[in-house]
């Protein structure tokens, strides 16, 4: 299947409005990252950072159907940062510099010649070649220069976040992340998939061949099943599937411990257009972003459970719990304040001995839609209930969610059998 690519020829190009989302989820994504990397650094006058959008377009856009002017991922990173900026200096008396560099990459020759407009009509012009460096190629091929002006930015750090918002779903192999991991080890990435393209044209013969450019296993991933019996067993929704597959495939392939597995849908869809997926190595990078697809309620979708098991089989693929998806709306976290508790219980008795709140999080929020905030208010529930006691390092016992630390200590509570009641804990 030929990519379909932005026309730059004429001025901007037309965009999608799930496209729009996904720049919108960057944008909150950018603001939250900032604010939580400011959030304890009384005293500190410079965070330096190297964004890098790794398919960036044009700078402008109008969106289809309407004509309105749209501002594309570059505008939109140096919007956010503008605004991040005033955010976590507003109650400061000494300011903290956001010391950012930006790395705009595109293969294509039209796009970044109308991004280089934008960006001087704009009033970035004096920065080119500076903070903001455009770079006329595709992303694997740029990645050695990427590296450079990352370490020249941060030189003991290595520290950027890449946003590699592809074409189709094949232009950034998993070795590539697994490299940026390796070197910049605090870097994140957040990478995007053109998923209903790839579910509608798939079969035997494209599915090697996605996963020769990725280097990836996908054949392996689906149980070693071709397409075609995917399909032909399961004719409705054999997509999601195939979806399943490819992300568990991509993820084991990359080296990130830590990520979100999440859609944006587009206008009318119910599956999603577009995966999002968000790496880190870090937990705390994957509950801001959880945040920020809690915040972007219906535009964001998962087909797994409010629980800890959202990635179980039974949970995702063509065998789905919630009809019409879990869209992260009012009904969504319900499901998640009624399941988390019992599942959080069941997990900390299992253990058998005390664990601390991040390390619960840490050990299983990659297979939870459940945000930080979101545990710490079930552990609320069943501290309440009984079922659990919450000390802080001293000794003192928790029992509200908005006194929880990461470093608090929960243990199953000795006075009563609850944990080992049929019923269950907390019933």
């Amino acid at each position: 299947m030929a990519q379909s690519h932005y026309d730059w020829r004429n001025g901007p190009a037309e965009i999608d409005p799930h496209s729009v989302t996904k720049h919108e989820v960057l944008v909150g994504y950018l603001i939250r990252y900032f604010e939580q990397r400011t959030l304890n650094a009384r005293g500190r006058e410079r965070l330096r950072i190297t964004l890098v959008d790794g398919f960036c377009g044009g700078g402008l856009y109008t969106l289809k159907g309407m004509g309105t002017e749209i501002l594309g991922s570059p505008l939109r990173m140096l919007d956010a940062v503008r605004e991040a900026s005033v955010r976590v200096n507003a109650e400061r008396i000494k300011p903290i510099d956001l010391d950012v560099r930006y790395i705009f990459i595109d293969k294509d020759a039209r796009a970044l010649s109308h991004l280089k407009q934008v960006l001087h009509d704009r009033g970035y012009g004096a920065q080119i070649g500076q903070s903001i460096h455009v770079i006329h190629d595709d992303f694997v091929s740029a990645s050695p220069a990427v590296f450079r002006l990352i370490e020249a930015h941060t030189p003991r750090a290595h520290t950027a976040l890449f946003f590699l918002d592809q074409y189709g779903y094949s232009d950034v192999p998993a070795p590539l992340i697994q490299k940026i991991f390796a070197e910049s080890p605090k870097s994140e990435v957040v990478l995007t998939f053109h998923v209903s393209a790839f579910a509608t044209y798939t079969n035997d013969e494209f599915t090697d061949k996605v996963s020769g450019k990725l280097a990836i296993d996908i054949r392996a991933a689906l149980g070693g099943k071709t397409i075609e019996q995917i399909k032909e067993e399961n004719s409705a929704d054999w997509r999601r599937f195939i979806q399943a597959a490819l992300y568990h495939a991509l993820v084991k392939g990359c080296g990130a411990e830590y990520f979100t597995p999440f859609f944006i849908r587009g206008e009318g869809s119910g599956q999603g257009e577009y995966w999002l997926v968000h790496l880190s190595r870090h937990p705390r990078a994957q509950d801001v972003m959880k945040q920020v697809h809690w915040e972007h309620q219906n535009d964001s979708i998962h087909y797994g459970g409010a629980g800890l098991d959202m990635l179980a089989t039974h949970m995702m693929g063509f065998r789905q719990q919630f009809k019409g998806g879990f869209v992260f709306d009012d009904v969504a976290q319900s499901l998640s304040a009624g399941v988390l508790p019992q599942h959080l219980a069941e997990n900390i008795f299992r253990r058998g001995q005390p664990v601390q709140i991040g390390e619960l999080y840490a050990s299983t929020c990659n297979t939870s839609p459940g945000t930080s905030l979101m545990y710490k208010d079930a552990l609320e529930r069943l501290s309440g209930e009984k079922d659990i006691v919450i000390r802080s390092e001293d000794g003192t016992v928790r029992r509200l969610a908005r006194y929880m630390r990461d470093t608090d200590w929960i243990e199953r509570n000795q006075q009563i059998s609850l944990f080992s009641s049929p019923a269950g804990p907390g019933k």
